[in-house]
């Protein structure tokens, strides 16, 4: 499946600007997995293996990339889901978390694509102001640019499916050496 990947459009090689404002010669797209129902399956595999080994009580997706996957889970898993806005809505109720309740709860966060840690920072704060506790933050990719560290300086265990340079290194056979080389030598200037 990991083929796949690159088959779908999920991991594209190129010179981009992401939503950090950090440039990168790669950008990991899982809102494309939405569109292939047989690598969305092989997709939420991974994410219940991950977890699987933890302990929580409420499973939340950060909004956007990580609906998808919490509500998917949180069904197959029959645990109750919700998800975390960037910020509070400015009518209705004016809720940053909706769905399930979080107050004296221990929650997992989930997210597609881990780089700063900004949005799931955002969501471990939101769900510490509602009462709740994120205890851990499951990604589909950690793309080793320092927000795993910043997640846990916060609190909260980190468990990706893959690090960046695992799928590279997976990758590698399809995406010929230059394109290898320059996405690990750009991942190379990342100290946290």
């Amino acid at each position: 499946m990991i083929q796949r990947l690159l088959e779908v459009g999920v991991v594209k090689f190129g010179d981009f600007v992401l939503s950090s404002g950090l440039k990168s010669p790669f950008y990991i797209d899982l809102r494309a997995v939405l569109g292939h129902p047989d690598l969305f399956q092989w997709v939420v595999s991974q994410y219940l293996s991950t977890l699987s080994k933890l302990e929580y009580d409420v499973i939340l997706g950060v909004a956007t990339g990580g609906i998808p996957y919490a509500s998917v889970l949180g069904y197959l898993l029959q645990r109750p889901f919700g998800y975390v806005r960037p910020e509070a809505k400015g009518h209705g109720v004016g809720r940053q978390i909706e769905g399930a309740e979080v107050a004296g709860k221990r929650a997992v966060v989930v997210d597609d694509v881990l780089t700063t840690g900004k949005s799931v920072l955002g969501a471990i704060s939101a769900v510490g102001e509602a009462g709740g506790r994120v205890t851990a933050v499951v990604v589909f990719l950690d793309r080793e640019q320092c927000g795993a560290e910043a997640v846990r300086r916060a609190g909260a265990g980190v468990y990706s499916v893959y690090k960046m340079r695992e799928l590279l290194e997976a990758l590698r056979p399809h995406i010929g050496e230059g394109q290898y080389r320059s996405a690990v030598e750009y991942l190379s200037q990342w100290r946290c």
